[in-house]
């Protein structure tokens, strides 16, 4: 077990990893709100996968299908069970893993042990797959709706168009009607193993009582997790056009990253690039702003799974062009020119304040966790302590210059 107390940072944190595989992470905070989650490695790119001597390909969106389909339970909705209980359920999809996870102020280890038997119980009998199926279909029209959804996923499907990272997280009509109850318990087969889980607790919580109702709950298992596909691929870069009813036209910009090295000091490295280049204090918004062209600096997603990454500049702006053109001027004025210092400075000091006040908060303490599963952030508090801006400049080589662009315009002009 790893203790991290009394850190700086207040990132304190308890690693320990169960005999079945699993890993806990207890982030322990004097809160009247506690939330326990549990983390999948099983996301919505993971569509192929070596299981038992078998190969498997599933339909795009199986993975956000089984994040909703787990919340029914033989005893009946899990959800209505948490109500009942006291405690706020939800649960999300993203391409490399999905999160379930509660929060609450009163009966925290009942509410604990619910949500492990919930991951730990397939359970899709009956009419309820085919009424899910119909949900999804309304959560895909809405997502269809979404101007900033569209021009992401245009913008990914550009850069890597033979790849499930650049696919839609719920899938589309098509790709769902073929999910049926065999693929659903294939899947939580595979993939629901302690091996493959991740559980974190931040709260005013017992961390030996959660270890023992982990151990307790889950078992001891030999079966090992899947072996999913790789998703290296190289990409293509490429520029799409939509037209939706909206009033300020939408703008992405999709650049492939190349993993090198430690995931989490990456992911970091990354955002404080994002702020160096395109936040709030840069030059690239500076400019923007002052010629009326943007009025809120970018939103940059980092993010990396099975061999595969980008880094996605989007915002809304009256005149696409030129902040496009304004993007592509920066990424390659960066790659060109040292990082200055002062600049450097400042954006590191602002990051780590914002990531301190970020997981001052219990439940944003929790969801960083389970973003950064192999590494505490009692550990990324003090990576951020030490980073240079020679690391800055080296996490540019990561980055490719090809780049897929998707601009969303007002098809009232």
């Amino acid at each position: 077990m790893e203790v991290r107390i009394n850190c700086p940072s207040g990132c304190e944190t308890i690693h320990h990893r169960l005999k079945n595989g699993a890993q806990v992470y207890i982030l322990p905070k004097e809160r009247n709100i506690s939330v326990g989650a549990v983390v999948i490695g099983f996301g919505a790119a993971d569509t192929e996968f070596k299981y038992d001597g078998r190969y498997y390909r599933i339909p795009y969106g199986t993975a956000h299908f089984l994040e909703h389909q787990m919340f029914e339970m033989p005893t009946g909705s899990a959800a209505a069970q948490f109500t009942s209980l006291g405690a706020e359920s939800n649960a999300f999809t993203d391409a490399g893993k999905k999160v379930y996870y509660f929060k609450t102020a009163e009966n925290f280890t009942e509410c604990f042990r619910l949500l492990l038997d919930m991951v730990k119980t397939p359970y899709f009998e009956g009419g309820s797959v085919e009424n899910e199926r119909n949900i999804i279909k309304s959560e895909i029209d809405m997502y269809d709706d979404d101007p900033n959804w569209k021009a992401f996923f245009g913008a990914a499907r550009q850069l890597y168009p033979e790849s499930p990272i650049s696919c839609e997280i719920a899938g589309n009509a098509e790709s769902i009607a073929k999910i049926r109850p065999d693929v659903l318990y294939t899947c939580h087969e595979a993939f629901y193993t302690p091996e493959n889980m991740t559980i974190i607790c931040g709260g005013d919580v017992n961390a030996d009582d959660i270890i023992s109702e982990a151990e307790r709950i889950l078992g001891r298992t030999d079966k090992r997790k899947a072996e999913v596909k790789c998703l290296k691929t190289e990409p293509a870069g490429g520029e799409a056009e939509y037209n939706m009813d909206i009033t300020l036209p939408r703008f992405c910009a999709v650049y492939p990253v190349e993993p090198k090295g430690g995931k989490a000091e990456r992911i970091f490295l990354l955002r404080l690039l994002a702020d160096y280049a395109f936040g709030e204090g840069s030059e690239f918004y500076k400019k923007l702003s002052e010629s009326d062209i943007m009025n809120e600096p970018p939103k940059v997603e980092v993010y990396e799974h099975k061999g595969i990454g980008y880094f996605a500049v989007s915002g809304t702006a009256c005149d696409t062009k030129k902040a496009l053109d304004a993007v592509e001027k920066t990424m390659g004025s960066i790659r060109k020119n040292s990082i200055d210092e002062r600049d450097f400075e400042r954006e590191l000091k602002k990051l780590t304040g914002r990531f301190i006040r970020f997981v001052d908060d219990c439940e944003a303490a929790v969801m960083a966790q389970a973003e950064f599963r192999n590494c505490s952030l009692a550990q990324i508090a003090e990576m951020m302590r030490k980073v240079t801006p020679r690391q800055l400049e080296s996490v540019l080589d990561t980055i490719g210059e090809k780049c897929g662009v998707c601009v969303v315009r007002s098809n009232k002009n």
